[in-house]
């Protein structure tokens, strides 16, 4: 019986190979699975063809074929240990790992999925088309690796859905290294268990199929009328699979083969069908942003992006930077930074590195953010963002003391010269100088107020002279050489204040109560002055005295006549 199969293959792979066209036919009788391929053989070649009998197998251009024995990313369970497609919230993810032999030239495949009769699937129908590439991925939950075309399709459930098994066939079709167009197909089983239903009083009639083009020459059982194939299963009852064997674990089925080549069907989804969000990617935060930006520095930091859906990861992103302001310049070959892939909730940092050139004024400045990605049906989406940053002028301000005197007395008062000196780029605000030196007491500090980048102000303040040590208890403690410092304060914009510190010595003096000493030449001198004035004073009396006599004699003249 199998001799007579293999016979009829072979024969018609002979009659296919005269008109143009070839279908070779691999089978391993051991494991039970028969791999299909279809394609176009170039008009210069010629395919080997085994005779019957003799024991060989026809040599393929170039395959791929099903990795069984290991665990990818989103899968529970290898192919070999029953993996079965997850389901979570009105989303089957379909992930089908293909590996090509070593050596192979093959670089993407394009991926199709047949979904079956949309009358019973429970998936909802829209273009699915997608071209994959070769990657690295982590296998079985280690740090070991492997290259993989890793398929996946993450298919939206209908509402309204019955449990059971269904069937998604996938196309394959990729060029090999012998310039041929292949064409494979795997069938995946996805079990739905959440039937929901609307409860409906009157029973509703199957739909009747109605004539029309096949989207291939394999039409699929619907999972009504077919059941799942098992080991349980006589043989006389499985359905007509048109020669397509299938491999059946725990409730997930694969099938090779049985396809017919043909292009890729593709279906529009109907208006009863509820759109689902799309991915959305954010600017969830940036790290390593430094406290003070001042112009005329390099500023790096990270900015962190996020898709915020739960189910849709995007592909193919492109990240464009451009910042308002002439002064801030990105560092970098390109203003524009692409990622290829972006998984459901995951992030990525994209580093930044930003010159900002000395003349740009204080202030705040937006960094602007253009995304555009793909969802998982090559859809193009956009979002955009923004970041601030905030550039500071950096101040500088020198202070100038004028000349003191080295040595002063206790109770003397003295004036301090200061000039306040502007040499940065933008305004310092309530600008004010004091003295803190043991001994020195000011009434109040030097205010002098604003001011603007490139000028400066001047002032003093008075200080008077006291005690150096209050505590000490000999006199001549008390008294001496004292220092300390002259503080300059001063506000930036934003109220945050900066102090410096110009030293200050001097020598005080205890409190000292003078006496002038005077030469015998000029106690001579003031004696003979003193003599003279009393003198003049006697003859001033004198004086009086005759006067106030004579009148009086006068009086008493007169008083007798």
């Amino acid at each position: 019986m199998k001799k007579g199969i293999r016979g009829i293959l072979l024969a018609a792979g002979i009659l296919t190979l005269a008109g143009g066209e070839w279908t070779i036919s691999e089978a391993r009788a051991d494991a039970g699975i028969r791999q299909e391929e279809t394609g176009q053989t170039p008009a210069d070649s010629e395919e080997e063809i085994p005779q019957e009998g003799d024991g060989e197998t026809a040599v393929l251009p170039d395959k791929l074929r099903l990795d069984d024995q290991n665990v990818y990313p989103g899968m529970e369970k290898a192919y070999q240990d029953g993996y079965v497609p997850a389901v979570e919230e009105n989303t089957a993810a379909v992930i089908l790992p293909l590996v090509a032999r070593e050596g192979s030239t093959i670089q993407s495949v394009t991926a199709v999925p047949d979904l079956g009769d949309r009358s019973q699937s429970p998936f909802v129908f829209r273009n699915y088309q997608k071209t994959f590439g070769k990657t690295v991925e982590q296998i079985n939950g280690t740090e070991q690796q492997k290259e993989v075309f890793l398929i996946r399709f993450d298919l939206e459930l209908v509402e309204e859905r019955k449990n059971g098994a269904y069937p998604v066939n996938i196309k394959i079709s990729y060029d090999t290294d012998a310039e041929t167009e292949m064409q494979q197909d795997f069938t995946v089983y996805v079990q739905i268990t959440d039937e929901k239903v609307t409860p409906s009083p009157t029973a509703t009639p199957k739909p009747t199929p109605t004539a029309g083009p096949e989207p291939s020459a394999s039409p699929e059982p619907t999972p009504e009328e077919t059941p799942v194939p098992s080991a349980e299963t006589p043989e006389t009852e499985q359905p007509d699979m048109q020669g397509t064997e299938e491999v059946i674990t725990d409730g997930a089925a694969l099938s090779l083969g049985g396809a017919d080549g043909g292009g890729a069907v593709s279906v529009a989804g109907t208006g009863e069908e509820k759109p689902s969000p799309e991915p959305k990617v954010i600017i969830m935060k940036c790290t390593g942003v430094p406290e003070h930006i001042y112009a005329g520095e390099t500023v790096e930091f990270t900015a962190v992006l996020k898709n915020t859906n739960k189910k849709k990861p995007v592909q193919n992103m492109t990240v464009a930077i451009t910042c308002e302001a002439e002064g801030i310049r990105l560092k970098s070959d390109s203003n524009t930074f692409y990622f290829d892939y972006l998984g459901t909730e995951k992030t990525l940092e994209v580093p930044l590195k930003f010159q900002i050139d000395e003349k740009t004024a204080a202030g705040k400045y937006t960094v602007l953010f253009a995304l555009s990605y793909d969802n998982p049906d090559a859809e193009p989406l956009t979002s955009s963002g923004q970041i601030d940053l905030k550039v500071e002028q950096k101040n500088e301000v020198e202070m100038e003391v004028g000349e003191i005197a080295e040595e002063v007395n206790a109770g003397d008062s003295m004036q301090i010269p200061i000039q306040v000196m502007n040499l940065g780029r933008g305004m310092v605000y309530n600008v004010r100088c004091s003295v803190e030196v043991p001994g020195l007491r000011a009434d109040k500090s030097l205010f002098l107020g604003n001011i603007d980048g490139g000028t400066a102000a001047s002032g003093e303040f008075g200080v008077f002279a006291g005690i150096v040590n209050e505590d000490a208890e000999e006199a001549d403690q008390r008294y001496g050489r004292t220092s300390g410092r002259i503080v300059l304060t001063y506000e930036d914009e934003d109220g945050e204040e900066t102090q410096k510190f110009q030293d200050m010595a001097i020598t005080i003096q205890p409190l000292e109560i003078r006496q002038e000493e005077t030469t015998p030449e000029e106690e001579s001198g003031i004696g003979k002055q003193l003599a003279a004035g009393i003198g003049i004073l006697i003859l001033l009396g004198g004086t009086g005295c005759g006067i106030s006599v004579w009148r009086r004699r006068k009086v008493r003249k007169g008083r007798y006549e």
